[in-house]
Formats: C-alpha cells, sequence, structure tokens
C-alpha cells in the first residue's frame, strides 16, 4: 500500500503521456492519409455561352486536374491568376464555333481551354480539362446574379494564400 501511495502522482503522469502520444499518433496518421487522397481538381469557375441564334446559353463549369504530386504549388499558382485565367477562357470561348457545344464530350473546347490556361501561366501543369453542369439555359428564363460585392472573391478562392503555406510542414 505504501508503494501506492507514493508512486500514484507518478503513475497518472504517465498514463497521461502514453495516451496523449496515441492519439498524437492517430491525429498525424489520419492527416497523411487524407494529404495522400485529397482531390487534383482545382476548379477554374463558371462559364456561359451564348448559341448562334442568341436564345440559348450554355451553362459550363470548368475545373483543373493538375499532377497530384504538384496539387498545392498548383493550387497556388491558379489562385494567384484566377482573373487572368478567367478572362483567357472567356475570351476563347467567345471565339470558337458555337457549333462545337453540339459534340456531348466537348473534346474540342476542352483542347482550347487548356491551351489558354497553359498559354496564361506559361507552364504546363494542367494534366486535363473536366467540364461540368453543361446546361442549356433560354435566355428568357436566364437570372444572373450579381455579386453583393464585386471585390470580394468567390467562395472557391478564399484558401491560405501561397506565401501563408509552410510547405515543408505539409510535406512531412
Amino acid at each position: 500500500m505504501g508503494f501506492v501511495k507514493r508512486y500514484w502522482i507518478a503513475g497518472l503522469v504517465l498514463s497521461l503521456v502514453i495516451i496523449h502520444a496515441v492519439i498524437i499518433g492517430y491525429v498525424r496518421s489520419e492527416a497523411t492519409r487524407i494529404k495522400v487522397t485529397a482531390s487534383a481538381e482545382i476548379p477554374l469557375g463558371l462559364y456561359y455561352v451564348q448559341s448562334e441564334d442568341r436564345n440559348w446559353l450554355t451553362q459550363l463549369r470548368v475545373h483543373l486536374l493538375v499532377t497530384p504530386e504538384r496539387r498545392i504549388a498548383s493550387k497556388a499558382t491558379i489562385e494567384h491568376h484566377r482573373w487572368q485565367l478567367h478572362e483567357a477562357v472567356e475570351e476563347k470561348l467567345r471565339q470558337l464555333d458555337p457549333s462545337l457545344l453540339r459534340d456531348a464530350v466537348l473534346l474540342e473546347i476542352k483542347d482550347q481551354i487548356k491551351l489558354a490556361v497553359e498559354e496564361t501561366l506559361e507552364e504546363g501543369i494542367v494534366e486535363q480539362v473536366v467540364v461540368n453542369d453543361r446546361i442549356d439555359i433560354p435566355i428568357d428564363h436566364f437570372d444572373y446574379q450579381k455579386p453583393t460585392d464585386v471585390t470580394h472573391p468567390d467562395s472557391i478562392y478564399t484558401s491560405a494564400p501561397a506565401a501563408d503555406v509552410d510547405f515543408d510542414e505539409i510535406e512531412k
């Protein structure tokens, strides 16, 4: 009984340290697993293409697929140039033949978007362009809601700036 009275605090501290180590190990292993399975798709934005007869708008949501190893650096680069990229893609879509929208896979449009992005960024970080949410909207039913504050970026671009990210800590 004297042994328990003498060392009960040491046993309590030792058990708390072991519990703490188990929790930290679990959290780190989960963080590593999440980092590995994170998506390499970066949203580029929502675009509208007007039909030849000007009665329809086609909505396209564009995502860029980048290499998983350079996902964080690519996202930082794309966010840094987001409005230049948006303008370049819009210009490219306005210059395209509207008949290309009849293609269900949109191969030519994806190639042109990829080309515009690579020309703007002056580096080949894009592996593939993904276009989804393709919707044809009649012009008289189109209701474009303007943002309340035009200087406030879209929610997809509100992550930490690349200058604030410690890449060495992320790689661990």
